[in-house]
């Protein structure tokens, strides 16, 4: 599985890809990156949040639903 760094490493090449295909005025090949850049971005939020519920865990499993 993915850290939490190399998400946002893979967020941030696809933002850079992205940038290239705009200076290059291939708009479509700009929205594919854009929109892998954002599913990147989703995955390590929800990683995070993942990450904080599981840390965050007590002895009483009742107080986690």
């Amino acid at each position: 599985m993915y850290s939490e760094t190399q998400f946002a490493a893979l967020e941030a090449m696809c933002r850079g890809q992205a940038a290239r295909a705009s200076k290059e005025m291939e708009y479509a090949l700009m929205e594919y990156w854009l929109a892998e850049a954002e599913e990147w971005k989703q995955l390590k939020e929800s990683l995070y949040r993942f990450i904080g519920r599981t840390a965050n865990r007590s002895g009483d499993p009742a107080s986690n639903v």
